[in-house]
């Protein structure tokens, strides 16, 4: 329940918490003899990609780099295991932890406006002197912003007047920090999360009426912001434009390109920080535009392309879907509540394919992005077999 607030300090302490919590998680398996949970198809996907991976590091051009990137990702989805079948079990922690995403998020939004108060620039990095603050407004919170979204258009009454009010909250320090993947990432994820709950059509016309008013008045006070969100955004689309001086394709691009020279198992978790700069960049012919090496390609599909090959790509894709299928048979078995009802929201938003990303093997990132999927696949508590089955309440 300590996960928001740590996550507010520093990506070392937030890795050591997530870790830990694997660890333990473990050694009460070997303990208990409890495996059962292993059975599912969103892990078996995951453990899959997992020791392809290490196969793609081991034959790679930096087997070490490689093997140490991609060995230390499986922590993520053990994590989000250990939150679904031990610790967020029962109905009422899930709700405590609701509440401590909800304060955590409040505390971050304090943080943020005061920045924005104080050093006003199109991108905020406090608490974390990085550029990562959105990632926590976006990802760690959004569980809690589907549903107070979807509570928001679906009761005329206090709860849902303050539901929406956070959210009107959240979604406008989400533009302030300057983050627009981000803030499409919430946004769109509210949008749908406040269809799909017994919505009520003047409470959602109401409320896309304050928020668009919301965000169209921080926009008017601040024209850097405006410029950032719409023309220099619009600019950068990688599938609008694939010139050389773009680069967000240039990232795609590279990616790509590397993704072709291996294109069965790839070059090794993170192996493309290494390579990228030595490829040919006048190849292939067909692909337009110019490389840009960065640390990565900044899209889970093309750095799964490029770094463990067709077959990782296509292990990846599976254990996306059946991550959003998970949290969707959580919908479907307990559609009154809506941490279940909005579950797969988020894992739909989070492996969206058209958007940029951070390093799939990478930390801050996944950081954010699983501690979301850990909440949202919890929702869903019948995974045992069906001649053992427990009822959870």
């Amino acid at each position: 329940l300590l996960g928001p607030f740590i996550y507010l300090i520093e990506r070392d302490p937030a890795d050591l918490w997530l870790s830990l919590i694997c660890l333990i998680f473990l050694i009460r398996c070997i303990k208990k003899k409890d495996w059962k949970w292993t059975s599912q198809i969103w892990f078996k996907s995951a453990l899959a990609l997992w020791i392809f991976g290490l196969f793609s590091a081991i034959t790679g051009p930096d087997p070490l780099f490689s093997l140490q990137q991609g060995f230390v990702w499986i922590r993520f989805p053990l994590y989000a295991a250990a939150a679904q079948v031990w610790l967020a079990r029962e109905r009422d922690i899930r709700v405590v932890m609701l509440l401590s995403m909800l304060i955590g998020m409040l505390i971050m939004c304090g943080i943020l406006i005061a920045e924005a108060i104080i050093e006003p620039k199109p991108r905020l990095t406090w608490p974390y002197g990085d550029l990562v603050p959105g990632g926590y407004i976006a990802k760690v919170s959004l569980p809690l912003f589907c549903v107070l979204i979807a509570i928001a258009v679906s009761k005329k009454s206090q709860a849902g007047i303050f539901s929406g009010l956070i959210g009107l909250l959240s979604i406008g320090v989400s533009a302030l920090t300057g983050e627009r993947t981000n803030f499409l990432l919430r946004s769109c994820g509210g949008i749908l999360a406040s269809i799909i709950w017994k919505p009520k059509l003047i409470m959602f016309s109401m409320l896309v009426l304050f928020e668009v008013g919301a965000i169209i008045a921080l926009f008017l006070t601040r024209p850097d912001l405006n410029n950032r969100f719409i023309n220099q955004f619009y600019n950068n689309i990688p599938l609008i434009n694939v010139s050389e001086n773009n680069p967000w394709w240039g990232s795609w691009r590279g990616g790509v390109q590397q993704g072709l020279l291996t294109p069965i198992k790839g070059i090794g978790p993170s192996g493309t920080r290494n390579t990228c700069k030595y490829l040919n960049t006048k190849l292939p012919e067909w692909l337009p535009g110019k490389n840009y090496c960065g640390n990565h390609p900044h899209n889970f599909y093309v750095q799964l392309f490029a770094e463990t090959g067709m077959i990782g790509l296509i292990l990846g894709c599976f254990m996306f879907g059946s991550i959003i299928w998970t949290c969707f048979k959580a919908r479907i078995e307990n559609f009154e509540c809506p941490m279940a009802a909005t579950a797969f929201v988020v894992p739909l938003a989070l492996f969206f394919p058209l958007q940029q990303y951070g390093s799939f093997y990478g930390q801050w990132g996944n950081l954010f992005t699983w501690f979301a999927i850990a909440f949202a696949i919890s929702q869903f508590q019948d995974w045992k077999s069906s001649n053992d089955k427990k009822s959870y309440k």
